[in-house]
C-alpha cells in the first residue's frame, strides 16, 4: 500500500479474514524510519508479527 498526504511513505498491512486491519508496518519516503502500528487490543500471535517484520524487511 501507498499513502500520500498527511504521511508519504509505502505500508505493509496485516489484516484479519474479516478484512479488519490488526497491524501494519509503515516506511516514510524522506527519511526511510520505518514503525510498526498496532489496531488491536486483542493479543498477536509472535509468530505473526516475526512474520509481518520480515516481510516488511524484504518488501519495503
Amino acid at each position: 500500500m501507498s499513502a500520500v498526504g498527511e504521511r508519504d511513505g509505502m505500508a505493509l498491512e496485516l489484516s484479519r479474514d474479516t478484512g479488519e486491519q490488526i497491524a501494519e508496518v509503515f516506511e516514510d519516503d524522506e527519511s526511510r524510519a520505518r514503525s510498526v502500528t498496532f489496531f488491536t487490543d486483542e493479543p498477536v500471535p509472535l509468530a505473526v508479527v516475526e512474520w509481518l517484520l520480515s516481510e516488511a524487511a524484504r518488501q519495503l
